[in-house]
């Protein structure tokens, strides 16, 4: 084969516009990494792959052993403890609001954020702080705010996190109508550096093994996420399911695999394990029972991490049967046949997410959301195109030839990513560097 050009193209650090902080480097994060061997789950935590840990739910001995270790492992670090900051949904707010004298109690709690963001600022693989964890109502919104504005203030270099609550809580749902409301609420009261959401559908109410994913709301917060991503210039960061939450008949490492590919799919730069300790890491901080596919998927992701994150969400588009006649996912995915590449209709649960750099080249995401069965898939093109295939060892690109249709075979939960270029143009590879 005759040599061809190879680009290397700049990428950009990503970030709300309003906010100080930026991410240079695809997100590989779990929850509450914490046992009582910390030195242990830190390091096993490294060994998975994880490039970083939070502390949610760390007792306070542990959040600050935690910041030393993590120093020494160089695996960074958000921070959070109970007893000096972070809410989680109404408790912490309570504290304040419920004090014999609030205004007194709001000054000591700045006080004490303050000296945090003073404690903190040496430790430079602690990237920020775990401020809460899913505010729910408009004042805990607020406040989340309010504590994320004063330490960025003190500490602009580091990232103020939070999360929003999923579309199953009990107040703001796709079926009354509300959940678009409050996600947009979250977003234009917090202005978050990056939008975080968690959803855990394995074994929610009406999900089963027969109907997988296909009806899943799942697709619908993804969606509007993508959405609210696009408007307001943030990247997305997604929290999957890796542990049995529901006691369901079964829980397969190809159920955790398919979310973390679909989140990929819909442009996240961010993918976030709930959670370590009970998949990865057992309570002693020894690997458990996911460790060894984890560390594996974890390979694959920093190997398409620094394309990944030179690529912003274009189009998604699903398989007739997810979510048929549902209204909630109007709007939230695309038609193929509005593609000017695609032809449709895709086969049985495949996904497809089309995803652009800032110089044009276009890059297709393929997902077999089936994670019980592999699956060989045909995707029809509406002209000849010359494709590149993207490789999970090592990010290279390599020419495949040109081809008529995109023909994968897919394991089950499992995705590819390739490149489309039009023939006409000049064959070559390319990669990205971070340019500050």
């Amino acid at each position: 084969m005759t040599d061809i050009t190879h680009k290397l193209l700049e990428r950009h650090p990503l970030g709300n516009p309003h906010r100080v902080w930026r991410q240079s480097n695809y997100i590989l994060s779990t929850f509450s990494c914490r046992g009582d061997n910390m030195r242990r789950a830190v390091r096993t935590c490294r060994d998975a792959g994880f490039n970083l840990i939070e502390l949610g739910w760390a007792e306070h001995e542990q959040a600050l052993e935690a910041v030393s270790l993590c120093e020494e492992y160089r695996l960074d670090l958000l921070y959070q403890d109970f007893s000096e900051f972070g809410g989680m949904q109404k408790w912490h707010l309570d504290r304040i609001t419920s004090a014999d004298d609030p205004a007194a109690a709001l000054k000591a709690h700045n006080q004490l954020l303050k000296a945090l963001a003073d404690k903190l600022r040496p430790y430079r693989h602690t990237i920020g702080y775990y401020v809460w964890d899913e505010p729910l109502l408009h004042e805990q919104l607020l406040e989340a705010r309010r504590q994320a504005d004063i330490l960025q203030a003190h500490t602009p270099e580091k990232l103020p996190f939070t999360v929003a609550i999923p579309s199953y809580n009990t107040d703001y749902t796709w079926q009354n109508g509300k959940f678009t409301d409050y996600l947009t609420d979250y977003v234009e009261t917090i202005d978050p550096p990056v939008l975080s959401l968690d959803y855990y559908p394995y074994g929610l109410p009406g999900y089963n093994d027969d109907e997988q994913l296909d009806n899943s709301l799942f697709w619908c917060d993804l969606g509007l996420m993508r959405v609210l991503c696009k408007k307001y210039s943030l990247p997305l960061w997604f929290y999957y399911q890796a542990v049995n939450l529901y006691k369901y008949a079964h829980f397969e490492f190809e159920m955790v695999r398919c979310q973390m590919y679909a989140a990929a799919l819909y442009g996240a730069k961010g993918l976030q394990s709930y959670t370590a300790v009970g998949s990865v890491i057992t309570e002693s901080g020894e690997p458990d029972v996911f460790f060894n596919e984890t560390k594996q998927i974890h390979s694959e992701f920093d190997a398409l991490g620094n394309t990944l994150m030179a690529l912003d969400s274009h189009a998604v588009y699903h398989s007739p049967e997810l979510l048929s006649g549902s209204p909630y996912i109007d709007g939230l995915a695309d038609d193929i046949s509005d593609s000017d590449i695609l032809t449709g209709p895709l086969d049985f649960r495949i996904s497809v997410g089309e995803l652009r750099d800032e110089y044009g080249n276009r890059y297709f995401m393929v997902l077999n959301r089936d994670f019980t069965v592999e699956k060989s898939t045909s995707i029809k093109l509406k002209r000849p195109m010359r494709r590149y295939d993207v490789s999970r060892i090592d990010g290279s690109q390599s020419l495949v030839g040109v081809i008529d249709s995109i023909d994968l075979t897919l394991a089950p939960g499992d995705a590819a990513l390739i490149r489309l270029q039009q023939t006409n143009d000049e064959p070559f590879t390319c990669e990205y560097r971070i340019s500050c």
